[in-house]
């Protein structure tokens, strides 16, 4: 009868302790959604942003991996205030973002969970609704419960670009001073890749005014200052800005050109 009930009293501790951590581990599960969520809201405001970041320690350390399409990578090991002011300036500003959530594993012993989850996002950009980039990001985070609330104390982010469809873009020039001939190479992002397109640039001058022709396309340089787009019977429709010379004349037209496809062009020189 002794070791009866000591049996008993032992599976009661067991299930006590079994329910404890399934509780808790909904309560991680809640928090991390809540978290996805609020990064979703259309209309972003700093009441949702501090949300958020409630949910992380103000000492909390967040790793981050992004390995881009066009092969490159950075890693980055910032505090909640640093990872806070980069999730302002990057989703707040210009882009909204929307992803799809799913939780593997989480874990709890005492005051302390790890829970393993993944994101398939897309980033969209606020201007024209239009995808920017696609990708996957897998997580690992630590959290600590303090006060009856759960938070996060570590976070390990590896975020993949699988797509990239607007982005920083790169140009180099080339030039034959025998002929005048000016070819732009311009490195863009195609979806799981980036291409490098050839534009043939043309100039020539007609009745006292310079003109530029790529792809086709036909731009004033009004008194050698001035980047216009012209309509068919050569009349100024809209201004791209002001040009000093020959190559910034040309990359305002190639930035106008490549406006869908990068943020910005970067010419090699």
């Amino acid at each position: 009868m002794k070791n009866f009930k000591i049996l008993l009293t032992s599976v009661l501790v067991m299930l006590s302790t079994l329910l404890f951590a399934q509780n808790e581990e909904k309560e991680i599960e809640k928090t991390i959604r809540n978290v996805i969520e609020n990064t979703q809201v259309k209309q972003g405001s700093m009441d949702k942003v501090n949300l958020i970041f409630d949910t992380f320690r103000t000492d909390a350390i967040i790793n981050v991996t992004q390995i881009y399409v066009d092969g490159s990578r950075k890693h980055k090991v910032l505090r909640t205030s640093e990872y806070k002011a980069t999730y302002v300036s990057q989703f707040q500003e210009s882009l909204e973002r929307t992803s799809k959530l799913k939780i593997h594993e989480i874990r709890v012993q005492g005051n302390v969970g790890v829970a393993i989850f993944s994101l398939n996002y897309n980033l969209l950009s606020k201007t024209n609704d239009k995808v920017v980039s696609r990708g996957y990001e897998s997580m690992v985070a630590t959290f600590v419960k303090n006060n009856n609330s759960w938070k996060v104390l570590e976070l390990n982010i590896t975020d993949i670009e699988e797509e990239q469809f607007q982005g920083k873009c790169s140009c180099e020039l080339y030039k034959n001073p025998n002929t005048g001939q000016v070819i732009a190479k311009v490195a863009a992002p195609k979806g799981d890749r980036f291409e490098n397109d050839l534009n043939n640039i043309y100039k020539r001058k007609k009745g006292g005014i310079t003109y530029f022709m790529v792809q086709g396309v036909v731009f004033e340089w009004a008194d050698m200052t001035t980047i216009w787009t012209v309509d068919s019977a050569m009349k100024r429709i809209d201004s791209l800005g002001k040009a000093k010379s020959d190559d910034d004349a040309v990359m305002l037209i190639l930035k106008h050109i490549y406006k869908n496809e990068c943020s910005e062009i970067m010419l090699n020189r």
